[in-house]
């Protein structure tokens, strides 16, 4: 029906004016975003140096000539925790102090901080390496960060290398010489920085000022 000249226009309820503020407010909040979401922030990396030197002697490392032979190191495939290529357990060359902990032990959190003074003392002389066991990635990110723990570390959720060294609890640390060999396994207390000196050079015949 035409509108007859002169006539009012119809008045907008306050409902429909209402509807009509939200339907703008939908439409240009679409065209402010492009019709896509924010993307998720990503997350952290982990503070761990990487796995890409493990299968050498460290470069300042003795060569010192240690009585008997030792167990091989075995053979099991492990991530590197900061990603890239498995590491063969087998094949790490020390001198080199392997460390089994995770998160949730409370004498592995005691001694972490040890380990990373050894680490920094011994750089070029012997290889740290921590084998995160039985841990979720963020936990153990988490408490390194808290730390300042930097070494390379191994994780190893399902825990294949504690079982092939047939280890039950934690903490465990591992003393390798050159050729990849067990000369030592320290399954006892949380050690501090001067024990696991004291050890190395027992172990390993390297000594450190």
């Amino acid at each position: 029906m035409s509108k007859r000249p002169g006539a009012a226009a119809p008045s907008i309820g306050p409902a429909h004016a209402a509807k009509v503020v939200v339907a703008l407010v939908a439409v240009l909040a679409l065209v402010g975003c492009g019709g896509s979401e924010e993307p998720a922030a990503p997350e952290s990396s982990p503070p761990f140096a990487d796995c890409a030197t493990l299968t050498a002697p460290p470069p300042a490392a003795p060569q010192v000539t240690l009585p008997g032979q030792g167990d091989p190191l075995p053979d099991v495939a492990l991530p590197c925790f900061t990603g890239g290529q498995e590491v063969e357990v087998s094949a790490i060359r020390g001198p080199a102090v392997l460390n089994l902990w995770g998160s949730w032990c409370g004498p592995c959190r005691e001694e972490l901080p040890a380990f990373q003074r050894f680490a920094d003392r011994a750089a070029g002389k012997v290889t740290v390496i921590g084998v995160d066991i039985r841990d979720s990635r963020s936990a153990a990110s988490s408490l390194a960060e808290e730390l300042g723990v930097t070494y390379p570390n191994l994780f190893d959720p399902s825990e294949r290398l504690r079982a092939k060294l047939g280890i039950t609890a934690l903490p465990a640390t591992l003393f390798v010489d050159r050729d990849g060999r067990v000369r030592h396994v320290y399954n006892s207390t949380a050690l501090d920085e001067a024990e696991l000196a004291t050890l190395a050079a027992q172990h390993l015949g390297v000594t450190l000022p």
